[in-house]
C-alpha cells in the first residue's frame, strides 16, 4: 500500500504558485510535470461526493482512482484535497475503469485554490 507523500515548504510554495497562474491554458496538461502521490480526496460531481484517491497532481490537472467508474468525460468537479489543503475546479478530461483524469479550471468563476 502506497503512503501518502507530504510536500515540502518549497513544493507545496511552487504547486500554488502554478495552480494560481491565470495563463495556464487547456491542452498542457501533458507537458506539465507530475508529482506521484496517494493522497485521499473527495471529488464533487453533481449529485454525489465520491471517495478517491489522487495518484498524480500537475499545475494544470491530476489522475484520481475511484471504486467503478462513477466519471464521465465533461462532467464539471470540484477536486477536495484535506491533506493539503486544497480544493480545486476542474473537468474531467478521460476516464476509463476506476481512473478518471481531471484538468483545473482557470477562468473567472474558479476558486483554486483554497488554502
Amino acid at each position: 500500500m502506497h503512503r501518502s507523500q507530504k510536500l515540502s515548504k518549497r513544493e507545496m510554495a511552487e504547486l500554488i504558485a502554478r495552480l494560481r497562474n491565470p495563463n495556464v491554458r487547456v491542452g498542457e496538461q501533458r507537458r506539465a510535470e507530475r508529482l506521484n502521490c496517494h493522497w485521499p480526496a473527495l471529488v464533487h460531481s453533481e449529485p454525489r461526493d465520491i471517495a478517491c484517491v489522487v495518484e498524480n497532481i500537475s499545475h494544470s490537472g491530476c489522475r484520481v482512482r475511484t471504486v467503478g467508474m462513477l466519471f464521465a468525460p465533461g462532467d464539471t468537479v470540484i477536486v477536495r484535497i484535506p491533506s493539503q489543503k486544497m480544493v480545486l475546479d476542474g473537468v474531467v478530461a478521460w476516464a476509463r475503469a476506476e481512473e478518471a483524469g481531471i484538468q483545473f479550471s482557470f477562468g473567472d468563476e474558479s476558486h483554486n485554490l483554497t488554502v
